[in-house]
């Protein structure tokens, strides 16, 4: 994607790529169309294979912990070890949610070449209907097949049959995509979709109708790889340091905003030079101690692989990325490309979790005996929801089945002989190893006690386990993603939990604001405008199972302006810079330096003052760009000479143009 070292495979791909997009400048034949489909296929295949490894070692982890549990590690190791397990679990899920979303994308191509009318909402949430169980998107992936069969966009002979909904069963197959057990959406070999050579759509959709107007999906798809991007920096970078000599623990906190995204990346020269501004970060933030030199070449890996050139080089024609790889190009190759891209995906989520599975370094035990583990991320639940519990071997291989029985409150059973065990009590369960067990109860303490089969020397015998829980009654909370106020003409992130009610019974109101939601990722959005008040209330209710709407907290919330941001350059307010490193950049932001808040502030306007023969020069700039006249006048500035920038005026929300205080002095060494 952005200029790393490539392997055999991805030479052999972009090689293929070349000559295929040579003979559709020709012409788009059948066998072309039909190269492209094989072509995207094998990419499918070998993206199961990444998943499938990728899988198997975040289980390693899951592992690694649950052993230093059965063997009574001390509770610093324990949390160590936890933490980056918890590391990858988020790694997978960043992942998986990336991935659903170039699919999702790739999907509203193919389906909408067959209805025009196709909305990319239809999408939300499809994959949860497998692993979540959840009915809104149970019904929103019904829809979607149903929709799949009726457009025609699928052929049916005797060698294809088309294969909708069962209407028994919650079968969601259908010849056009799949969902697999852990939540990846993957497009099925497309030999019998129609619509094969058609480029109407990825242009529409996705390259836009000339250079300078690339459409929303095409932006999108390119911000959400840079956000991918720099979210999986910011979970490997960001971790605690193992206790040095001397005691010194390090809280490594990698800044991934000091690299900017290259305005343009088209030859080996500018990727040599993105490479050299990453490399330069990166040795800053290693002398600052906020990077591990273990992760050092791993994050400027993902940072060079995954950051996508705003333009490229075609003929000796500069265009824009995601013009180049969509404009009239036939859907399949369009689908082939977007499948390449979730490849990349997967690879660089691999380099990430290898990376943080090397930092968990368990000790060695030595195992004479085999003793059952019962464990689970919490022992307190609320009434009506389930314990996600954990049965497993301490010393136990995954391939191997589990078999367990258990009993809730009756531990009389265990000193009783398998023949006198109360049968109609017993529950039992058959599954994977480390595979979870719903448990529920009402209000109060629980014990749940049981036995688990284990084969010794290939005879199975039953070993006992116990494990204690409690359940509550449902309370309620609220906080606010930004802060604890609510600032005006800005949209708050609120988020709300209610234990004891399906999150589709929960509401947020509002006196003294406006509230709308919840989005996909369950934050409410308060907004405050042209009131003079100084407080507001957020309330929560909830429709219990009689469908009364029961109010379950209120809180009060200061209301504040929003503050104002400070003008950067090299993404420093002031100080020193290396002359080397000023004459690389070239625009001037505004943000709010250490709040949370992450307004949008657009620099419109600005001067640079510098000295010529002891005689000041201004120059002004009508955007965010520092102009030529600017670059070449900061080049002639000796070494420890200023570089002053003023007047800078900035568009906040709401299009409010506001000259910000002061400006930004820098000393070039």
């Amino acid at each position: 994607m952005g200029g790393g070292k490539e392997t055999p495979r991805q030479k052999m791909i972009g090689l293929m790529y070349l000559v295929l997009m040579a003979l559709l400048a020709m012409n788009v034949s059948k066998e072309i169309i039909n190269a492209f489909i094989t072509l995207n296929n094998k990419l499918e295949s070998s993206i199961e294979q990444v998943e499938s490894f990728n899988t198997n070692l975040s289980g390693e982890l899951d592992t690694k912990l649950a052993t230093l549990k059965a063997t009574g590690a001390p509770p610093d190791e324990l949390a160590r070890v936890e933490f980056h397990k918890n590391t990858n679990d988020e790694i997978v899920e960043l992942t998986r949610h990336i991935c659903n979303d170039v699919v999702k994308r790739n999907l509203y191509l193919l389906i909408s070449a067959g209805d025009k009318n196709t909305q990319f909402s239809e999408f939300k949430d499809i994959e949860e209907a497998i692993i979540g169980d959840d009915a809104e998107s149970k019904t929103r992936l019904k829809a979607l097949v149903s929709k799949v069969n009726e457009i025609g966009i699928i052929a049916v002979d005797e060698h294809h049959e088309l294969h909708g909904l069962n209407s028994e069963s919650d079968d969601y197959h259908n010849p056009l995509f799949h969902i697999d057990d852990e939540g990846y959406i993957h497009i099925r070999d497309l030999s019998s979709y129609m619509k094969k050579d058609d480029y109407d759509t990825p242009t529409r959709l996705l390259a836009g109708e000339n250079f300078e107007s690339i459409a929303p999906e095409g932006v999108h798809l390119m911000d959400n790889l840079h956000h991918y991007r720099n979210g999986l920096i910011a979970l490997i970078a960001n971790h605690p340091s193992d206790t040095l000599e001397g005691g010194i623990v390090y809280q490594y906190k990698f800044d991934t905003t000091l690299i900017e995204d290259p305005d343009f990346l088209i030859t080996e020269g500018d990727r040599k030079a993105f490479e050299a501004v990453v490399d330069s970060i990166i040795e800053f933030e290693l002398e600052e101690n906020k990077l591990d030199p273990k992760d050092a070449e791993t994050v400027k890996n993902i940072y060079v692989r995954m950051t996508i050139p705003k333009k490229v080089l075609n003929h000796g024609e500069e265009y824009p990325w995601i013009f180049g790889q969509f404009d009239h190009a036939p859907i399949v190759a369009a689908t082939a490309v977007m499948t390449s891209v979730r490849s990349d995906i997967l690879q660089v989520q691999t380099l990430a979790s290898q990376l943080v599975a090397s930092r968990v370094k368990v000790q060695s035990f030595n195992f004479n005996k085999i003793d059952p583990l019962a464990f689970s991320a919490t022992s307190y639940i609320n009434q009506g929801d389930s314990l996600g519990l954990k049965v497993m071997i301490a010393a136990y291989d995954s391939s191997e089945a589990m078999e367990l029985k258990y009993w809730v409150d009756d531990s009389t059973q265990m000193t009783k002989s398998e023949s006198d065990q109360d049968i109609q009590s017993m529950q039992t369960f058959k599954g994977k190893a480390g595979q979870s067990v719903k448990i529920s109860g009402s209000v109060g303490d629980h014990e749940l006690t049981g036995f688990i089969a284990v084969k010794e020397k290939g005879v199975k015998k039953w070993k006992p386990w116990k494990f204690n829980y409690s359940v509550g009654a449902p309370n309620a909370a609220i906080s606010a993603a930004d802060l604890q106020v609510l600032y005006m003409n800005w949209s708050n992130k609120i988020k709300v939990s209610a234990s004891g009610y399906k999150p589709e019974a929960i509401r947020l109101s509002g006196r003294g604001c406006s509230v709308s939601g919840p989005d996909s990722k369950g934050f409410y959005i308060a907004k405050v405008s042209g009131t003079k008040a100084k407080t507001a209330k957020l309330v929560v209710s909830a429709i219990d199972d009689n469908g009364k709407n029961v109010e379950l907290a209120n809180e009060t919330f200061r209301i504040f302006p929003l503050p104002k941001p400070t003008a950067y350059f090299a993404n420093k307010s002031g100080g020193r810079l290396k002359k080397v490193n000023a004459t690389s950049y070239s625009s001037i932001t505004a943000k709010l330096g250490e709040s949370p808040l992450d307004v949008p502030y657009q620099v419109v306007s600005f001067s640079m003052y510098t000295t010529k023969n002891g005689s000041p020069i201004t120059y002004k700039s009508t955007n965010n760009r520092l102009t030529g006249l600017m670059k070449a006048a900061i080049k002639k500035i000796p070494k420890g000479g200023n570089l002053t920038f003023t007047m800078v005026k900035v568009k906040g929300p709401g299009g409010k143009i506001s000259q910000l205080d002061g400006g930004i002095v820098i000393k070039l060494i």
